[in-house]
């Protein structure tokens, strides 16, 4: 009677013989290379490399371009076995500069500067990943709604101040050429790209930069700052402009992660430290005297309001950009195009200048499903979000029919379908989810193995809510699955201390003798979600307790979970990547789905509830690592999630999967695309993948 809770495992056990090797690189000491984690013996990759001098007080980020030739030997058994032979040859930075045929042909027609005047005096080199790349093309994507724009259009056309590696283990310049560290974190020294241009040919200059932070980030007219520029300490940010491309941040405390954090936001145009100054002060008070009654004559309530739609680049096409390519639709129509920066400041290792692909295209799809049947027909060029594993087999069957192939990208840590449980419910059910016995005799009343076997493909890791097994901020290996292993009667005792009354059905009862039925809160966007929940509903059932799926589009889901009206909240991979850059699964001072009223104590509404020590404790813990190096602070991170598997706030299922974002669909004619990149939501996949190198062997056909 147990194996009630099988269901649609028929055709899903086909592909369950398929097995995924898993490689976590270590970090290096002087010299941090770029190496893709990719399961082959040999390989030949042209990357970036950044020299990282490392003084007690000073920390100097330098842009170095290599041709990296690397033999590598994988051995993988267990995640993160990896032995690499490498050897770095150095070469020269181009001497001239290229341009699209579009480009050369404004220029000779005289609407546009020379590539030369476009270009900073150092422009950023992006070795690619496979050749020299050809221009022209189309990259036809898909997204699922408004809400769905800025994650699906920024994350392949992103920019920022720094950038992620490939392998996301390290951080390179991007916008900024380099930074210092001095005065113990305190102190960050930017210095930017001489001659940069903004989309419409406006110098970017420092004066952006100190404009952003004083006169948007810092403006509680228009926002509250974001995390880099409120930093960790008491007070925000101060910044000082040394010269006309270099400027100076002060935090009144130590923030080591800042070019970390920087990275993580390369999709939202909200978080950025630099803003067009020059354009966006006409929408401003300071600076305008008839904002607010432009504002006002806009349709908005003030000034401020206005301000933060005109600075939405998905919203205001006029808003000048550094991204690859320049949106030319609003994130209201139903196709969005976006075609080639012309001053994009990035060229390839021979000097022609980035993107090779001349346009975006992102079209509506009603729902998951239209998408998935725009898949197999060959109508994407480059896609994985929202396509859904359970199509792994379809996808597959149709490879050479769609002209397309379809490559897996495992997550990156966390795991693929968590649930949150919310301590601070506030009905009856609080008082059981608030029981540490109640939520681990949960936990083992779920069968991992299966739900791997069917919904997983047998890829992946079981157990617990955690980075890679390798990362250095892991807790160790009793942590993958303790509380978290299958065990009926364990399960059974946990839950007779804690809820030992039942129904005539034999289902468990509220303290107070009413009926309970936990409701499991969740979105079918990135994965079989609703699948899981129910399973794992039916395999509650089998310890006497009532569950049900409760799925919902996206933002009502978001707008029930804050409003703490869920039991449990079901998402993934959950960021569990480092918790001193972005950690909302577990710091409640960002946010807190197993504590949402913890969250909104820290954030100072009415109707939050102080959090006890051992949760204070967490936010003390982020707090204080974004001041240390990482070997001080990973040691503190291994106790936070620790604490998260004693306590199963988060109770995992199985994560390192393809699963969400991972099961990528690539035109077979678009070339440059590396065997693998870091999958996590702080990565903005795939903007590690590097899309701007990206080309068409047969573009003129596309």
């Amino acid at each position: 009677m147990r194996r009630k809770y099988i269901r649609k495992a028929s055709s899903l056990l086909a592909v369950a013989m398929l097995s995924m090797m898993v490689v976590v690189a270590c970090g290096k000491t002087e010299i941090v290379e770029v190496i893709k984690e990719v399961p082959v013996e040999v390989q030949t990759i042209k990357e970036v490399v950044v020299e990282k001098e490392v003084p007690v007080e000073i920390q100097i980020i330098k842009e170095v371009v290599v041709e990296k030739v690397i033999e590598k030997e994988v051995q993988v058994q267990i995640p993160g076995q990896t032995v690499v032979v490498e050897k770095i040859v150095e070469v020269e930075a181009p001497q001239s500069y290229s341009e699209a045929p579009e480009m050369a042909q404004l220029v000779a027609a005289g609407k546009l500067p020379p590539i030369e005047e476009r270009l900073p005096e150092n422009p950023m080199i992006i070795p690619v990943f496979g050749e020299i790349g050809k221009y022209g093309g189309t990259m036809r994507r898909n997204f699922l709604g408004p809400s769905d724009v800025n994650c699906n259009v920024g994350r392949v056309n992103g920019i920022m101040a720094t950038r992620w590696t490939n392998d996301a283990l390290n951080v390179t310049p991007f916008v900024a050429e380099s930074w210092e560290a001095g005065n113990g974190g305190r102190e960050w020294t930017i210095h930017l790209r001489k001659g940069l241009k903004w989309s419409n040919g406006d110098p970017h200059t420092a004066d952006d930069w100190v404009y952003t932070l004083n006169e948007y980030q810092t403006n509680k007219d228009i926002r509250s700052p974001s995390k880099w520029a409120k930093g960790p300490g008491a007070s925000p940010a101060t910044i000082e402009k040394i010269d006309d491309y270099t400027v100076k941040y002060t935090y009144d405390v130590p923030y080591m992660t800042l070019p970390a954090v920087w990275a993580g936001h390369a999709c939202m145009s909200s978080h950025y430290p630099f803003n067009p100054s020059k354009y966006m002060k006409q929408f401003h008070l300071k600076y305008n005297k008839d904002a607010e009654k432009i504002a006002k004559d806009a349709g908005f309530d003030s000034w401020g309001k206005y301000y933060v739609y005109m600075n939405d680049k998905r919203d205001n096409l006029d808003r000048p950009t550094m991204t690859p390519w320049v949106m030319q639709n609003t994130r209201g129509d139903e196709v969005i195009k976006a075609i080639r920066n012309p001053y994009y400041f990035a060229v390839d290792t021979e000097g022609n200048q980035l993107p090779y692909i001349n346009e975006l295209r992102f079209e509506l799809a009603t729902d998951s499903e239209v998408l998935m049947l725009r898949a197999i027909q060959g109508e994407l060029d480059f896609q994985a979000r929202h396509v859904q594993l359970t199509n792994y087999t379809v996808l597959k069957e149709n490879e050479a029919k769609g002209g397309y192939r379809v490559q897996l990208i495992p997550g990156f840590g966390g795991n693929d379908a968590m649930m949150n449980v919310n301590v601070t419910y506030q009905g009856p059910e609080g008082e059981l989810l608030n029981n540490r016995d109640f939520r681990i005799g949960l936990s083992h009343a779920i069968d991992r193995d299966f739900i791997q076997s069917v919904t997983f493909l047998g890829l992946g890791l079981t157990g617990n809510y955690l980075p890679p097994p390798a990362h250095p901020q892991h807790p160790g290996p009793e942590y993958e699955t303790k509380n978290a292993t299958f065990n009926l009667a364990l399960a059974n005792e946990l839950l007779d201390k804690a809820a030992p009354n039942k129904d005539a059905d034999g289902f468990r009862t509220l303290p107070n003798g009413d009926k309970l039925e936990l409701k499991i809160l969740g979105t079918a966007a990135f994965g079989a979600w609703p699948d899981i929940a129910e399973t794992v509903a039916g395999m509650w059932a089998e310890v006497g307790i009532r569950a049900r799926a409760d799925f919902k589009e996206r933002s009502l889901m978001n707008a029930e979970r804050l409003a703490n009206e869920h039991h449990i909240y079901m998402w993934g991979p959950g960021r569990a990547v480092n918790l001193f850059v972005q950690s909302p699964w577990v710091d409640c001072d960002v946010d807190c789905p197993w504590g949402q009223l913890y969250t909104d104590w820290y954030k100072g509404k009415e109707n939050g509830i102080e959090p006890p020590d051992d949760v204070k404790r967490i936010t003390e813990i982020v707090s204080k690592g974004t001041a240390l190096p990482p070997a001080e602070r990973d040691p503190m991170a291994k106790e936070i999630y620790a604490y998260i598997a004693d306590e199963q706030l988060i109770i995992g299922t199985v994560r390192r999967t393809p699963m969400v974002m991972g099961v990528t669909v690539i035109n077979r004619d678009l070339m440059n695309v590396p065997e693998s990149w870091a999958n996590d939501t702080l990565f903005d996949t795939p903007f590690p993948a590097y899309p701007e190198q990206f080309w068409f062997r047969t573009w003129a056909t596309k």
